[in-house]
């Protein structure tokens, strides 16, 4: 935890995604590789926001004809 500056609570959340995105084989190897310091705390961060982020499709507003013209 002091090598790449991930507290406690977010520890597990980190771990699981490097095993997600096959960046780790398991808990212990992602445990390893964050204590050698082969992850950058930001671009972790910014990993997981992109990974888990979902893009809602763009709403079409459509005007229904009423039947009534002037």
């Amino acid at each position: 935890m002091s090598a790449t500056g991930i507290n406690r609570t977010n520890l597990v959340g980190v771990c699981t995604h490097l095993i997600r995105s096959k960046q780790a084989s398991s808990q212990a190897d992602a445990l390893r590789r964050l204590e050698a310091g082969e992850f950058n705390k930001e671009d972790l961060e910014e990993e997981m926001i992109t990974y888990y982020q979902v893009e809602k499709p763009k709403s079409v507003i459509v005007e229904e004809d009423d039947g009534y013209h002037d």
